[in-house]
């Protein structure tokens, strides 16, 4: 297990990604379909959906680092996100740049869901032993 301040720069990393990413989609969709989210026709309204939520998320971990009350919820939030985000794509494999893109597209968004489940679980026992020592 990975102590407070480790947890606290993780956190940094996982929001940064997704402010930056979340920023891209929503200012530059045309950039952010050719270069992450190649699948089918592209829609910048969609695509800017889906900046919205990825910097609403982002925004929400950078606070959760000052606050860790909120971790352990938003990243078990991350988690099925990132879940459900993965099914979609293993369905839609066919439809990225290429074949191979889209099966490692779905690895990865699979990983970040196993990451998202672990560092809440992280989250969850480091709230437990603060809890515990502040008896």
């Amino acid at each position: 297990m990975i102590g407070e301040r480790a947890l606290r720069a993780v956190l940094a990393i996982v929001a940064a990604w997704h402010v930056v990413t979340g920023l891209m989609a929503l200012v530059a969709p045309d950039t952010f379909f050719d270069q992450i989210g190649h699948y089918g026709i592209e829609n910048s309204h969609y695509v800017g959906d889906v900046g919205a939520f990825m910097l609403a998320f982002g925004i929400a971990i950078a606070i959760a680092i000052f606050k860790p009350a909120w971790r352990a919820p938003l990243l078990w939030l991350g988690a099925i996100w990132y879940a459900f985000h993965a099914i979609n794509h293993a369905f839609d494999t066919g439809e990225a740049k290429s074949e191979a893109r889209g099966w490692t597209d779905t690895a990865l968004l699979a990983f970040g869901c196993a990451a998202a489940a672990w560092l809440a679980r992280v989250s969850e026992k480091l709230g437990a032993g603060e809890a515990r020592g502040a008896r």
